[in-house]
């Protein structure tokens, strides 16, 4: 008998597993971590990828907005912030006129104690806003594209000469891969345009986008950004120890498919020598709320057989989705139905509305049972979701494996 751990938020949780009934992963080639991000960022900055360098972009006078992740996106980025402003400043902008804007996306916004943790030290002196995506008043509505694509994002992008967006880039089932034109949609996106963009990626199976850069909705995305005025990002890859592998800054196209085409050399994950029955999945920091732990019914998607149960250690101290209550009021098993409301005009929320058909298309197609163990999501609401609430780590893996002849079992200890 083998003792695991796995994440639970800020905690670890250990559960008992017969080792005779682990499958095997086929574990990736880890992709050496960069030894000196600072340095690494401004070897990129100086060598751009499709655009000029930020001192041939910006001067004394330029207005420059940066685009920053917020605590959902866990990637460690305060050398990359720090070299980026130091450009940005080197190259004749004044700190009064740098705008730090924080790409909540949907999310709520960060609070001054939660920027300090993320960012230390190298926000100081600078203007730093939460963007809120259905805060009318800082929107602005700037038409559509010629293909009919709604272009709804923050004002401030009308306020600045010269916007560049910072992230990680790494595969995503609604935009392929982040990074890139993502980190403004939906990143400072209004709802109108972050409506469209999830809705629209219901409208296609799920690995036909993530971790497909030339996807449909990827395009569109794109399309959309190009009207933003988005002159630069700055985006790293990560290996399969979530350390910065790779620096890519430039065009905010071609450098990102730069950092993609790292990304490629090597699975981000293990992959298991054959599917499980079952799979045991921890979730980390950076999934506050089962929006975000959804990444553990995406990791289930493409590893557990079908017919399987994914055993999810979900602390999420902020519920089910706070910013989108129609996941909890609908639940995931009902999908179809949510589908028809949102084409009757029942739903407003075709973001959340999304996250619902996604989510319910993979319970269906595997025909997945979730067991959740959740400290802040109770039993009851387990259920209203299509889960199995439990108690306790072991009570949930104890109650599976009771179920089945000698099963497959796969552990992720975080995801």
């Amino acid at each position: 008998m083998g003792l695991f751990e796995f994440h639970y938020f800020d905690e670890q949780v250990s559960v008992e597993i017969d080792d005779s009934l682990l499958v095997d992963k086929i574990e990736p080639e880890v992709v050496p971590p960069l030894s000196d991000v600072y340095s690494a960022t401004q070897q990129a900055l100086s060598n751009p990828v499709g655009a000029p360098t930020i001192e041939d972009s910006v001067s004394s006078g330029s207005k420059v907005l940066v685009v920053v992740p917020d605590k959902s996106r866990h990637t460690d980025l305060m050398d990359v912030v720090r070299a980026l402003l130091s450009r940005i400043e080197g190259g004749g902008a004044k700190r009064k006129d740098v705008t730090i804007l924080i790409a909540t996306g949907t999310h709520r916004p960060m609070t001054e104690a939660e920027i300090a943790e993320k960012y230390s030290e190298v926000l100081d002196g600078f203007r730093v806003i939460n963007h809120v995506y259905d805060e009318e008043s800082a929107l602005v509505y700037l038409g559509a594209t010629k293909d009919g694509l709604p272009v709804q994002f923050n004002r401030l992008i009308l306020e600045n000469d010269f916007i560049v967006s910072v992230g990680n880039i790494s595969p995503h089932p609604v935009g392929g891969y982040s990074g890139g034109a993502k980190g403004l949609l939906p990143g400072i996106a209004g709802k109108r345009s972050t409506d469209y963009f999830h809705w629209e990626a219901t409208n296609y199976p799920l690995f036909e986008v993530f971790g497909n850069a030339d996807n449909p909705i990827r395009r569109e995305m794109e399309e959309i950004v190009d009207k933003t005025g988005l002159s630069f990002i700055v985006n790293t890859t990560e290996n399969a120890e979530r350390k910065i592998s790779g620096v890519f800054a430039g065009n905010y196209v071609k450098a990102h498919r730069k950092g993609v085409e790292l990304l490629k050399k090597t699975s981000p994950i293990a992959y298991p020598v054959s599917f499980p029955d079952v799979l045991v999945v921890g979730l980390g920091l950076d999934r506050p709320d089962l929006w975000g732990g959804a990444a553990g019914i995406y990791l289930a998607a493409a590893l557990l057989k079908a017919g399987g149960t994914l055993v999810l250690f979900a602390k999420c101290p902020e519920g089910v989705a706070n910013n989108h209550p129609v996941v909890l009021d609908q639940g995931y098993r009902s999908w179809r139905r949510v589908s028809e409301m949102v084409m009757d005009g029942k739903i407003a929320d075709r973001t959340g509305a999304s996250h619902i058909v996604t989510v319910g298309k993979i319970l269906e197609e595997k025909e997945m049972k979730v067991i959740l163990v959740s400290s802040s999501i109770s039993k009851e609401d387990a259920g209203r979701l299509g889960f199995i609430g439990a108690d306790k780590p072991q009570e949930a893996v104890d109650l599976v494996l009771s179920t089945i002849e000698r099963p497959g079992v796969l552990i992720y200890g975080r995801i």
